[in-house]
């Protein structure tokens, strides 16, 4: 098999890189000086938004004492300089605080950091506005919003669930696993079926080439499969769509309101090297991760992912793809999931059955400054990065060997804070 391309990353100074998000897209950018500027600059990759409407906020100063605080054109150029991000908000349509007017209710929505937003809605209002002002306002994703222990429609309304005035609506966030990408090389060309099965604690949210979804009986997950056919160059050709691609591609998101498996309880001392993977409740502890300054992440990344046999350019796509989610935040604990755990969430099927297969899902949260103390043993234990081929586990020694016939994916997930 022809040797996968590879490409080269050149970093430029690190005080360049900026990160605008409005909470459902993220841009790498480079840092605008003046508020002009970023205007201009949000307004070509957020063309949605009017000028007139948009604002910048930030929670990274130690001034806004976490609270989501607008960036006053004077102030941009002082601001700017110490935060990696700011949010790009469209501020219309929204009332915070007073009373409801007739005919209205006053909805509080209240996400997972206790920040709340008054909202005034008539009765007989489609809960898809207050969807999208929740995502504007409070600068959210990807959520549930729940009433009264019940996820509501968006073509619900307040006066379907007997909300009265005053009543709160719970924003439930939902964690994405992101990017998993799955690549299959052959030293010959082969017809391989790729088979990927969720189960109900997470539902798929975007595959690339689209195949269909079948849903498993009594509601316990979700199965796709691809059929591809391997090239000696290293692509792919899908043979349901007949689109030729470098690999497969999933997301999916965590499903609230189901049963979860219980969170497996670190103990102290070691790695663990087999524990169980939960979308929806799997966390980091000091004594089963890594505490790394942000401005150290990409050559840490770039030394582990290389010892898990990720090759030049599923390092870069790795890498890059995570990048503006991780300086959102100035420290970040992160972990790698065993593949035996990984596994049991995520089923994979592949006919033939591969030589060596490699499955990378890295978990990440942010760590705020105050809780720094707790984390120092995590911080001295970034020194070893050779102790995730134990955790992760693996034939990493044969995973890149051109004669075999080999699958490699990676992926992740920010774990929100609980």
């Amino acid at each position: 098999m022809a040797k996968t391309k590879t490409s080269t990353v050149h970093e430029g100074p690190q005080e360049s890189l900026f990160v605008l998000t409005d909470g459902r897209k993220r841009v790498l950018v480079i840092r605008p000086k003046t508020h002009k500027a970023a205007v201009d600059t949000a307004r070509r990759h957020f063309p949605w938004i009017k000028a007139e409407d948009l604002i910048f906020q930030t929670d990274q100063l130690e001034i806004c004492n976490r609270t989501m605080t607008d960036i006053s054109p004077e102030s941009w150029e002082a601001v700017v300089p110490q935060v990696s991000s700011v949010f790009v908000v469209e501020r219309h349509g929204v009332h915070q605080g007073g009373d409801a007017s007739p005919r209205t209710n006053a909805t509080h929505a209240t996400d997972q950091s206790s920040r709340a937003l008054v909202m005034k809605m008539k009765a007989t209002t489609p809960f898809r506005k207050a969807s999208h002002l929740i995502s504007t306002q409070l600068v959210l994703d990807d959520f549930d919003m729940v009433y009264d222990g019940c996820r509501l429609r968006l073509d619900q309304t307040p006066a379907d669930v007997d909300m009265e005035d005053q009543d709160s609506i719970d924003i439930i966030l939902k964690q994405r696993g992101g990017k998993p990408v799955i690549y299959v090389y052959s030293p010959t060309e082969t017809d391989v079926s790729v088979a990927l099965t969720l189960t109900r604690e997470w539902s798929l949210s975007a595959i690339y080439p689209v195949v269909s979804t079948k849903a498993l009986p009594s509601g316990t997950g979700e199965r796709i499969q691809w059929n591809v056919r391997t090239r000696s160059n290293g692509s792919l050709t899908e043979l349901n769509t007949g689109l030729d691609v470098a690999y497969l591609f999933w997301e999916a998101h965590t499903n609230h309101g189901i049963p979860a498996s219980p969170p497996t309880s670190p103990v102290a001392g070691s790695f663990p090297t087999t524990q169980s993977f939960s979308p929806l409740t799997s966390d980091l502890f000091p004594v089963d991760s890594v505490l790394i300054a942000v401005r150290d992440i990409t050559p840490y990344l770039d030394k582990v992912l290389a010892g898990l046999a990720l090759h030049t350019e599923a390092r870069t796509s790795f890498i890059t793809y995570w990048l503006p989610s991780l300086l959102k935040h100035k420290h970040v604990a992160l972990r790698f999931v065993p593949q035996e755990a990984y596994e049991i969430a995520a089923p994979l099927d592949i006919q033939p059955v591969p030589e060596v297969v490699t499955r990378i899902f890295m978990l990440f949260k942010g760590i705020d400054d105050d809780a720094l103390t707790e984390w120092e043993n995590a911080k001295a234990a970034a020194d070893d990065t050779e102790r995730w081929k134990e955790v992760v586990g693996g034939d990493f020694e044969r995973a890149d060997d051109a004669s075999l016939f080999r699958v490699l994916e990676w992926g992740g997930m920010e774990v929100l804070a609980r």
